[in-house]
């Protein structure tokens, strides 16, 4: 049988807790939770307020340093590179923006962009080590100074450098067997790395130093900037000067790897947080610096310095 006494009791007990309800609702509890609401949302609007006013500050001050290096860049730049032949390339994937921004400020000073080169993920993947073994076999018989005990990674470095500044050779090996022929070797090198799918981009004149720009790069890219490390070490045996600019600075990145080298490190300068829109302009001085005989690293913080000096 339906107890009604229950159901009466739970009702009285509902109304009674809508009137309780209703009492605070309308009473000083009301107005305490309004207020700190109130208190709240006020807070929160002066944070956000000061925010904005600290990122337009802040937007301003990059807009006047980035003029600023845009009218000062004439001067610092100013026949840098003058007469000389860079040709570039790209390993990690770089943005566009900062590839771009390095060739503008390259030819700003002066230089001449004759190869635009890109190194493909072929050249670092792991999966395709027999193929570069295979193909680094075959084309060895064709890149001066090779020799049985060089690694295939090695020899392929030396096909690059070899397309690239075509009558050159490292120093120690014997070249007058090549120079007749020299500039159409390096056009055969250049379409077998190509065709290999190692690089890509053109080469339209040889070249006499190498700007290397560098993508974004973090602990577990070490293992494929050691190999990027390996490449600037055998064309700076081969170009008057070499520069390798990254992104912002990592325990993986492309000048801790060279730093890392026996073989690059005595001969190609370093700008970390090279990419960047102030790097450009230090890729630059540093690399008409490495021209000049000197071989800096350059960064941002700490003790570095960031500029190459005169």
């Amino acid at each position: 049988m339906i107890d009604f006494r229950y159901h009466i009791v739970s009702l009285v007990a509902v109304f009674f807790a809508l009137a309780v309800g209703i009492v605070l609702g309308n009473g000083p509890m009301r107005d305490a939770l309004i207020g700190d609401q109130a208190e709240t949302i006020a807070s929160l609007e002066d944070e956000t307020s000061q925010l904005q006013t600290e990122l337009d500050v802040q937007a301003d001050s990059a807009a006047a340093g980035e003029q600023f290096a845009d009218e000062t860049s004439t001067r610092l730049l100013a026949g840098a590179l003058g007469e000389v032949s860079v040709a570039t390339l790209d390993v990690g994937t770089p943005s566009t923006s900062d590839s771009q921004g390095i060739r503008d400020r390259l030819v700003q000073a002066g230089a001449a962009l004759t190869a635009q080169v890109v190194v493909e993920p072929a050249w670092t993947d792991p999966q395709q080590v027999a193929f570069r073994n295979s193909l680094a076999s075959t084309v060895a018989s064709q890149v001066v100074g090779s020799t049985d005990d060089m690694t295939s990674t090695t020899v392929l470095a030396h096909a690059l450098a070899q397309a690239l500044m075509p009558g050159v050779v490292p120093v120690g090996a014997e070249g007058d067997d090549y120079a007749a022929d020299a500039e159409e070797r390096a056009g055969a090198l250049f379409e077998l790395l190509v065709d290999a799918e190692l690089v890509s981009g053109t080469v339209t004149a040889p070249s006499s130093a190498v700007a290397m720009i560098a993508g974004p790069a973090d602990e577990e890219a070490g293992a494929d900037s050691a190999v990027y490390a390996e490449i600037a070490g055998v064309l700076g045996l081969y170009a008057d000067g070499i520069v390798a600019s990254s992104g912002l600075a990592s325990s993986g990145d492309l000048p801790t790897a060279i730093a890392n080298s026996p073989s690059a490190s005595p001969v190609v300068s370093t700008v970390s947080t090279g990419t960047g829109y102030f790097g450009q302009i230090s890729s630059a001085l540093a690399l008409a610096e490495n021209i000049g005989g000197s071989v800096g690293q350059y960064a941002v913080g700490g003790e570095s310095a960031y500029v190459p000096t005169p």
